[in-house]
């Protein structure tokens, strides 16, 4: 086999395992897009139902809500622009 015929062969078998892959993951992608969709929809800041705590509960709460949010430390998503 020449080099081009091996180069063919490779990128063709290649392509096979990516397709099945992708077919095998094909309704984790579904939800994980169905789920981006809803987020996308919900506001980006919800209404405060931090008046009964504490300035540190707030502030633990804070912290809490931007690991979810994916803000590091210096309030930057990864991902997007600062």
């Amino acid at each position: 086999m020449d080099v081009s015929a091996y180069l063919v062969h490779a990128a063709t078998r290649q392509m096979a395992e990516s397709d099945a892959i992708e077919e095998q993951f094909a309704g984790v992608d579904a939800l994980i897009a169905r789920a981006e969709r809803e987020a996308g929809e919900l506001p980006d800041e919800p209404a405060d139902t931090t008046a009964g705590l504490t300035e540190q509960e707030r502030r633990r709460v804070e912290e809490a809500l931007d690991l979810v949010r994916g803000r590091d430390r210096q309030g930057y998503r990864p991902g997007h622009a600062a």
